[in-house]
């Protein structure tokens, strides 16, 4: 059995659910993380391990629409201002907190 909760990123820029989610293992889950932010540089999908603190995951630009590293994957909506990360065959050591960092484009002045 996992458990893998949720962590919220940004002043009300980026909702994330659900709050947490119990699976079994070899289970597959998703994600979903919505943003208000735009245009952005790019979207960062974390794991906070206890311990470790957060490891990078997945890093898309916002002209990507899905990406894979392993087990994870990520598509993202930017119509919808939306992102998933995906778990493939859950494992008890994916017991974290999973994060969706949304990396705002600055202006000058």
């Amino acid at each position: 059995k996992s458990v893998l909760h949720w962590g919220v990123s940004g002043k009300n820029q980026v909702e994330q659910s659900p709050p947490s989610l119990t699976i079994l293992e070899g289970e597959n889950c998703t994600f979903q993380c919505n943003y208000t932010v735009s245009p952005f540089n790019n979207l960062r999908w974390y794991k906070w391990d206890t311990g470790r603190g957060p490891v990078s995951l997945i890093i898309m630009s916002s002209s990507e629409r899905r990406r894979s590293n392993g087990r994870y994957t990520a598509t993202l909506d930017t119509a919808n201002k939306g992102s998933s990360l995906h778990i493939t065959a859950a494992q008890l050591s994916d017991a974290a907190v999973y994060i969706c960092v949304v990396g705002a484009l600055c202006s000058p002045g």
